[in-house]
């Protein structure tokens, strides 16, 4: 991804968020006497103790923006004023996970109706069959002040409005209708991945499909329709799943990103934070289900803070750094990022309670999912397309390979008798990559040194090490590690086509390349294309395992040939140039000059 790329993403996103920030940049409106607060550190008062309470000891709120009072052991009360209206109304609270909420209706001072309800109590106790907290104004006649206590373990949001029982009607049927809509893109494309995973059998859908699961499970049980769905007869449930489900959806998202963006490879140090933020994860699960609620959900809060940005910005990163999927993952991330945005946004005031504002989060989790559901599938055709023509190519390679060596040998054995040939073909070649082999190598060593010798012309030498090809054959096996050095091998054999160079295996996974009558310049780009050739191939092992990308390391050397000198000196320098590559964090061009071996063009 260019530069210019990268900034037109940026400018992209500062739009987005100008719009979000600046269509409501004051509060809504003025609060209004109507709607008080005060708290109750002690959790001391009781009904009648707050109902005689003077006017100044209240304070009062805009019901327009959520009463948002952190994290307290105390309890806190409300006092809404409802006066009278020809019409039925409603109370609601829309925030589920508040622990306690006890509501009591005065009427001309005396306590006509109460409510004993919360997420720490059964379903049932709410008087309406409701997510949220939902009660019905007692009175269209007389003016009458609703008593709300609140306390609960997890942040104190109390978004409460009186509404009429209509508005509230119409308003729950979007709402119902968005959580079924949404329920439905989670499990169509859970199970969608699941199937995709049952096919491919890699890990990443795998893992893709715990996070839509996990986030879809999150999202539901923040607006209460877990508890009214799944437990409604066990609320001491809640206290242990809110943490862990939150923990598990940031476990199944980081393994996600780290191997759908092959974080690894293009960066270490976020390969390494990623690590950090997925070990913090996994122990906030665990602290959920023994440690306090009050401060595992501080714990998950500031992981969430820091990692969902985080993933953003390192998908930006490889897409910089090439990794061409990446951009369907920063794609789909934003939508994310905004919708939570939007809504941390409206709780400090600055917008006003919407659709978008409540919901903006749970859009974002669709459009992800949705995206990065394409991005999968895109994956698949792209892989399937890039093993068709690594198939195609390596056929290719392999038959130009073999016609090249074909008319090699025809060429230099032409004099002799057809059963020489074939004699001489076998002991010349190397029984797995089908090139020449060290014996060969040695023969043609000594009479091209003789010859440009004689010339006064250069002759350059290559050393070629397949980097870290232990570990290929520890963890694919022997099988898999052969694979790699005939496609190594098919791969130079393409490459090194001028008729009087040779390229041979040298022993193990090294290999030979020889150049009469080349310069140092001209052996070190030779070497530079080698080593690019195999950096952008590709080794599909089979379909149970990852494709397997590869390197090497390139020792150059370059000699004019003299009387008193033999062919092992330049043979010693180009596997000095070698060792210096390797150590030097291999995958590189080192060439020998004079006393040190200095590295080629940087890759």
């Amino acid at each position: 991804m260019s530069h210019p790329a990268i900034n037109a993403a940026l400018s992209y996103l500062l739009l987005v968020l100008s719009l979000v920030l600046f269509s409501g940049t004051s509060p809504v409106s003025a609060a209004t006497t109507d709607y008080l607060w005060l708290e109750d550190p002690g959790d001391q008062l009781t009904i009648r103790e707050a109902m005689a309470l003077d006017a100044g000891q209240w304070q009062a709120f805009d019901p327009d923006q959520v009463l948002n009072l952190g994290f307290s052991d105390g309890a806190f009360w409300l006092r809404v004023a409802v006066p009278p209206e020809p019409r039925n109304r409603v109370l609601e609270i829309a925030y589920p996970l508040l622990d306690v909420v006890d509501i009591f209706w005065v009427r001309d001072g005396e306590i006509v109706r109460r409510y004993a309800t919360g997420d720490t109590r059964p379903f049932a106790s709410r008087p309406l069959y409701h997510r949220n907290f939902v009660f019905l104004v007692p009175s269209n006649t007389d003016t009458v002040t609703a008593f709300v206590r609140v306390k609960t373990q997890g942040a104190v949001q109390i978004p409460v409005e009186v509404v009429a029982s209509a508005d509230f009607l119409a308003g729950e049927q979007l709402s119902y209708g968005w959580q079924a809509m949404f329920l439905g893109i989670i499990v169509a494309l859970a199970l969608y991945n699941l199937f995709l995973f049952l096919i491919v059998r890699q890990a990443t859908y795998l893992w893709y499909v715990l996070t839509v699961v996990s986030t879809g499970l999150v999202h539901l049980h923040f607006h209460g329709l877990l508890f009214q769905w799944w437990w409604p007869d066990l609320p001491a449930v809640n206290r242990y799943f809110t943490v862990p489900i939150i923990g598990l959806a940031m476990v199944a998202a980081i393994m996600f990103s780290i191997q759908f963006l092959a974080v690894a490879r293009y960066s270490q140090f976020s390969y390494r934070f990623l690590l950090a933020l997925l070990i913090g994860s996994g122990l906030s699960v665990v602290y959920g289900l023994f440690g306090g609620y009050q401060t595992g959900i501080g714990m998950v809060a500031v992981l969430a803070a820091i990692a969902t940005p985080a993933a953003w910005l390192i998908g930006l990163y490889v897409w910089c750094r090439g990794q061409k999927l990446a951009g369907f993952y920063v794609l789909a991330w934003t939508p994310l990022l905004l919708g939570h945005l939007i809504l941390a946004v409206s709780k400090l005031g600055y917008l006003p309670r919407t659709f978008l504002t409540e919901f903006g989060p749970q859009i974002g989790v669709a459009m992800e999912v949705v995206l990065l559901s394409f991005a999968l599938a895109h994956r698949i055709n792209l892989e399937r397309r890039r093993r068709l023509k690594a198939q195609e190519q390596a056929l290719s390679i392999q038959r130009q390979a073999n016609q090249t060596l074909e008319e090699r040998v025809r060429e230099r054995t032409e004099e002799l008798e057809r059963a020489n040939q074939r004699l001489e073909s076998i002991s010349f070649t190397d029984g797995l990559t089908q090139i020449p082999n060290r014996r060969q190598f040695d023969t043609r060593i000594r009479e091209e040194w003789t010859r440009t010798g004689r010339q006064g012309q250069p002759l350059s030498l290559l050393l070629l090490d397949i980097d870290h090809f232990k570990s290929v054959n520890d963890r694919y096996g022997h099988l898999v590690g052969d694979d790699c050095l005939i496609t190594v091998a098919a791969i130079f054999a393409h490459q090194i086509q001028r008729s009087g160079d040779l390229l041979a295996r040298y022993g193990g996974e090294e290999f030979a390349v020889l150049l009469p009558a080349t310069p140092e310049a001209g052996a070190e780009q030779v070497a530079e294309r080698l080593r690019r050739a195999v950096e952008t191939a590709t080794v599909y092992p089979g379909a149970q395992e990852a494709a397997i990308s590869l390197s090497v390391s390139v020792g150059v050397a370059t000699m004019v040939a003299r009387a008193e000198e033999k062919p092992d000196e330049l043979i010693r320098r180009a596997d000095e140039a070698l060792y210096e590559a390797k150590g030097a964090g291999r995958n590189r061009v080192i060439t020998f000059r004079g006393v040190q071996a200095i590295p080629a063009d940087d890759p």
